[in-house]
């Protein structure tokens, strides 16, 4: 069978050729532009071929079905050759529905904060416990350069995602993965120009939870409200196992201490657990919200009855994911991370526990808020507060931002001064600003965004290489 993915060049979409390559279908693709890493790394290893968007490529190869990705508009070219020619086209989780997960026991993490170091997580810890599963992961893992991975056994293992499939199919995607283990880190509200409110939010959540079967597995964050009021008020089949801070859950955190050596992080974690009262183990990546995270890893586990003495190297030895909290740079003054947080919450928790871990004496944060949530005025007070929490603040404008009606953006410039206002350095990112101009004794330097600053990590890179010299 031949499949045409328009839009290939999306972290998800390019994951979804390699599934469906390895798992025997002819694959192509397009771009409206070059395609950049990670994807073009992972595209560029698979052999898939990839064509600037022209309806003549529909009329070339003529595919069995297109995957249409869910920036693709109703009126793009392609999309209209594909519709005369009478070829279906699919979304990439109803294709998966139809043609991947249907002999699968799909495990699904899903929640506003944490859910791709999770799927990454579940996805290694299995993988290295020899039980060869498949995943999705909407990140690249630093230990197969790559996001996804076809094995042989059923279960399947794929990050969930609430924003609506394509143009035509505006189910979240997570509704169509079916999950038979399903791990709720957070609920949050966020994807603000497809929800209206949160209560939009917790419908859909609600209907991802009334799916997992009776003899599935429902892991949530006890600590989070908003998931508890859901797991009180659905129609559950599923047997439930809770985690987290509060004393009641069923895998209790009792400790977590982060330490920076020997240039990696080192997670020093105790709980409780139902099956051994004090249990202590090391995760490789920081802070009490990734200690949650494995815990929530390990009910999931506990609860398929998959526990394995392998499970506790394989923490240790996690090697994490591009761009959450990843170590560019480090020596006895300097330490460079990059992070993918953008959304308020996840930027000041991921801050506090780098900070916490490392123990700078001068912080530089430079943000960027790329989302179609973080574009909008909705967390402009919390941005203000949370910026705060660094010494140094260097923004950057988003492209596409003019984009947003004017009464809805975001300002900036409103943030600067309030930043200022407590005595921040606050200035607005451009080329010839060298970001180490501030850096004291011990530096900790970061980037958040949910893309890359690929022109400036090379340019202060250049400046570091210089200094050297």
């Amino acid at each position: 069978m031949e499949v045409f993915l328009i839009g290939i060049g999306g972290i998800g979409m390019c994951g979804v050729a390699g599934i469906l390559k390895n798992s025997g279908f002819k694959v192509y693709g397009s771009e409206k532009d070059r395609v950049y890493p990670p994807a073009s790394d992972i595209l560029r290893k698979l052999g898939v071929p990839v064509y600037k968007f022209d309806p003549q490529n529909i009329i070339n190869i003529k595919p069995n079905a297109v995957i249409v990705g869910n920036a693709i508009k109703s009126d793009h070219p392609e999309v209209l050759e594909s519709k005369k020619l009478q070829i279906p086209l699919y979304s990439f989780p109803s294709f998966l529905e139809k043609f991947i997960l249907f002999d699968k026991k799909v495990l699904v993490c899903a929640g506003t904060h944490g859910k791709t170091t999770t799927t990454a997580l579940l996805s290694y810890v299995l993988e290295k416990s020899e039980l060869d599963p498949s995943y999705l992961v909407g990140g690249v893992l630093k230990h197969s350069l790559s996001n996804f991975r076809t094995g042989n056994n059923p279960w399947m293992v794929i990050e969930g995602d609430e924003y609506p499939s394509s143009f035509f199919d505006k189910n979240p995607k997570f509704l169509h993965y079916k999950p038979f283990g399903l791990i709720l880190t957070s609920l949050e509200y966020d994807h603000a120009d497809v929800y209206p409110d949160l209560n939009s939010l917790k419908i859909v959540f609600k209907k991802l939870i009334e799916l997992v079967p009776e003899d599935g597995v429902i892991i949530y964050n006890y600590d989070d409200s908003c998931l508890k009021s859901l797991i009180s008020k659905a129609s559950i089949k599923a047997r439930c196992i809770s985690y987290g801070k509060n004393s009641k859950a069923d895998f209790l955190l009792l400790e977590s201490i982060t330490t920076f050596q020997k240039n990696r992080f080192v997670n020093k974690i105790k709980a409780k657990t139902p099956f051994k009262e004090i249990l202590e183990f090391s995760l490789s990546i920081p802070g009490e919200y990734n200690a949650l995270n494995a815990l929530s890893v390990l009910a999931l586990i506990y609860g398929l009855n998959l526990l394995d003495s392998k499970i506790w190297q394989a923490y240790e030895n996690f090697p994490g994911v591009k761009r959450r909290q990843e170590l560019l740079y480090a020596d006895k003054n300097l330490i460079i991370i990059d992070d993918f947080a953008h959304h308020p919450t996840a930027l000041k928790i991921t801050l506090r526990e780098l900070q916490k871990a490392i123990k700078p004496e001068n912080t530089i944060l430079v943000f960027e808020p790329r989302t179609n949530s973080s574009k909008r005025k909705i967390f402009q007070k919390e941005y203000e507060e949370n910026l705060a929490l660094a010494d140094v603040i260097y923004l950057k404008e988003p492209p596409g931002i003019e984009n947003i009606p004017k009464s809805e953006r975001i300002n900036l410039c409103h943030i600067s001064q309030s930043l200022k206002n407590k005595g921040k350095k606050v200035y607005f990112l451009n080329e010839n600003i060298n970001l180490l101009e501030f850096s004291s004794e011990k530096t900790l330097l970061i980037f958040m965004s949910s893309a890359y600053f690929e022109k400036e990590v090379n340019r202060l890179f250049e400046i570091l290489n210089h200094e050297e010299k």
